[in-house]
């Protein structure tokens, strides 16, 4: 029987020499950092203004303005048939996933929770499957190929856990994507979607055969980053087109669910840096909504100022759009339409406060002057004061409960969990702010009240959010265990961070390895190496 593997092949060509020449084993890294990092094939830890490297050897710091990692395989990319499965080859930078490379299963995993209050999956109608040219015109029956799998799974799955609140009168945007924005890119589009279904099987402890679904994931991710590169170059001259300014948002998610490193951050930077020249498409609004949603996040795990300044997802998007409820190019009609506007209105606001508390967290890395420290300092206790003084009167229903009442109508419930998911990111900004300004993770007064807010905010997102709405609160949770000494509290949050992993994102997983070092360093040392708890913060996307 002849052989199919290639290594031998691929050995006959190397050049044969008396002296085998030492290589340097690539890192992902290589594809996303500085310049200097990329031709030195090292890894960059893509700090700014200069990274480490940079730094270190006394050079000016780049960032290419091609955001887009360059291909890592060394071959062009092949079309694939339909009829047959992509090829099987990865990246040589990304190892996979020791946990994933252990499963020997064979056959895919059709994953649906144990419970419904787990999670309520929404199948998408006929008219949400939107398939590109190279498919088929309705969901298939049996799947012909790897890739119906992978995006089926996105469209029933991964839709509904990105979007988070997803109900049964919302039209998800990320199932109707390709019918609002595809266009001439429709096939890099739909082939994100496919890598996000494939990496998110990749990451499900439930799944059978992960390490097939991560080496098919990393394959596409690499094949899709070097068509969006050629596509980016094509359109320099004129507007990007909406797919694409898609395609890097999708990728940003894709790094988030999957990476252990800040790798998102390429793909943040490069939808920062075509928002501008998009179509003005209804869809326009969710998808700079998402920009926003991501944008926030990574100012502050990175104490950085957001990429583009100022509150543009109400300037260039026109308002908040991303989820707690019906997006406005719906023709779905929902009940409480005007109630869900105030609570995203209250949540922009929370955003604009976050945005300015990560750029008041750089300035005092870099020094501030006591006079200036304290009157920025004064000014963001005063908006969040104000925040919660004119919050509208559907948070009011929050201040006599510490949970969801027995008997709750299912209206209630979405209310109560909607705004209690607000209220902790508002009460979780108060305790950011007093870390970035004390620079310590302990509070000067374990009674007094910064720590009552810390034990209200852990009140709300512990006992508020069930099932898939558990993925909104990650960042109260982590932002208040950091906070909190009481070893209860802290049994309490691991055990919800490690109910929420069973929804195969990795951002959660690193968010309970930040907790767990917190924990472990206050019991023995009383504190902890406030340096090292940035850079663990700083390249975790957690939203």
């Amino acid at each position: 029987m002849e052989s199919t593997n290639p290594a031998p092949a691929l050995l006959d060509h190397r050049p044969k020499s008396a002296t085998v020449k030492r290589q340097r084993k690539w890192h992902p890294r290589v594809f996303t950092g500085c310049l200097n990092c990329r031709q030195r094939h090292v890894k960059c830890d893509q700090q700014m203004p200069s990274c480490a490297n940079c730094t270190r050897l006394n050079r000016k710091c780049t960032f290419s303005l091609t955001f887009v990692p360059l291909s890592v395989i060394g071959y062009p990319p092949s079309e694939c048939s339909e009829d047959f499965p992509p090829t099987k080859s990865r990246r040589p930078t990304d190892p996979v996933d020791e946990e994933a490379a252990d499963d020997t299963g064979d056959n895919y995993f059709p994953w649906h929770p144990e419970s419904t209050d787990q999670l309520a999956l929404q199948q998408p109608s006929d008219h949400q499957i939107v398939q590109a040219s190279r498919c088929r015109d309705g969901p298939p029956a049996h799947f012909q190929s790897q890739s119906d799998m992978y995006y089926q799974h996105y469209l029933v799955t991964v839709s509904t856990l990105l979007i988070i609140f997803d109900t049964p009168s919302d039209s998800n945007p990320y199932r109707t994507l390709l019918r609002h924005v595809g266009g001439e890119h429709a096939d890099i589009l739909q082939g994100t979607m496919e890598a996000l279904g494939a990496m998110h099987l990749s990451q499900l402890p439930q799944a059978q055969n992960r390490a097939h679904h991560r080496k098919a994931a990393v394959s596409m991710y690499a094949n899709i980053v070097t068509q969006l590169r050629r596509a980016l170059a094509a359109e320099a001259a004129q507007p990007a087109s909406l797919d694409l300014f898609a395609v890097c948002l999708l990728l940003c998610m894709l790094e988030k669910m999957s990476a252990t490193d800040a790798s998102w951050k390429v793909h943040l930077r490069g939808a920062g840096s075509i928002l501008r020249s998009i179509e003005a498409l209804p869809i326009r609004r969710f998808l700079v909504s998402l920009m926003s949603y991501l944008d926030v996040a990574a100012s502050c795990a990175t104490g950085e100022a957001p990429i583009l300044p100022g509150d543009y997802w109400e300037t260039l998007g026109g308002g908040w759009q991303y989820n707690l409820g019906v997006p406005d190019f719906t023709t779905e009609l929902y009940t409480d339409k005007r109630v869900l506007a105030q609570v995203r209105t209250a949540w922009s606001r929370v955003m604009s406060i976050q945005t300015d508390i990560s750029i008041f967290a750089k300035l005092r890395r870099t020094g501030l002057c006591p006079q200036q420290r304290d009157t920025m300092y004064n000014d963001l206790i005063h908006r969040l004061k104000n925040w919660h003084d004119s919050a509208p009167d559907a948070f009011l229903q929050l201040e006599s409960l510490d949970g969801i009442p027995q008997g709750a109508s299912d209206d209630q419930v979405r209310t109560l969990t909607i705004t209690s998911c607000v209220q902790s990111y508002a009460l979780a900004c108060a305790v950011y702010l007093e870390r970035v300004d004390s620079r310590s993770t302990r509070s000067p007064d374990p009674n007094g009240e910064m720590q009552s807010v810390v034990d209200r905010t852990l009140t709300l997102t512990l006992n508020f959010s069930r099932g898939l709405n558990q993925l909104a609160v990650v960042w109260p949770i982590l932002t208040a265990g950091i906070a909190t000494i009481d070893p209860y509290k802290q049994d309490r949050c691991r055990m919800k961070l490690n109910d929420i992993k069973c929804f195969g994102f990795k951002h959660v997983s690193r968010a309970l390895d930040t907790l767990e070092y917190c924990w472990q360093n206050m019991a023995q040392y009383g504190n902890v190496d406030y340096d090292k708890l940035e850079a663990m913060l700083s390249s975790n996307l957690v939203p």
